[in-house]
């Protein structure tokens, strides 16, 4: 069993406090995902010094990307095949069901919606990687796992 990251993930950063959004850029950024950061106002100037502190402490430009927008920007960036997934870094009922109702009505893969209490909970780190398994059937050589290896 491997996990690695999904790909890029949308964060919609909206309400979310300094800890609630450094908490969920960690998160997604540690299981080896990129980030496109959707934020205003206030949440646009905590997004942007976040994300200075880290390019400061070594982080690529291409992993963080800071955007001005919010909701309707992120329906711009459901379109989108290569978008892996999508974090809430504040707990927002409102947003949260109609980000369920627009995700159920796409086409393709279906992609995870990670809420702020999610994001919260150790327990849920696994919401952030794709799993990947390698199984090797040894019945389909008669068992044999030395002629498997092609050992004699």
């Amino acid at each position: 069993l491997r996990l690695h990251g999904r790909g890029v993930l949308a964060l919609l950063a909206q309400g979310a406090s300094e800890e609630a959004l450094a908490l969920a850029l960690v998160a997604a950024l540690a299981s080896g995902n990129s980030l496109a950061v959707l934020a205003q106002g206030p949440a646009l100037t905590l997004a942007q010094t976040l994300q200075q502190r880290l390019r400061q402490a070594g982080l690529p430009a291409a992993l963080l990307q800071v955007q001005q927008g919010g909701s309707q920007a992120l329906v711009g960036l459901l379109a989108d095949a290569r978008l892996a997934g999508v974090v809430l870094a504040a707990q927002d009922v409102a947003t949260e069901r109609a980000l369920w109702r627009q995700m159920a009505t796409d086409r393709g893969a279906i992609r995870p919606l990670i809420t702020a209490a999610e994001v919260a909970q150790a327990s849920q780190q696994y919401r952030f990687s794709a799993e990947q398994t390698l199984t090797i059937n040894t019945a389909a050589a008669g068992g044999n796992e030395a002629l498997l290896a092609g050992m004699h």
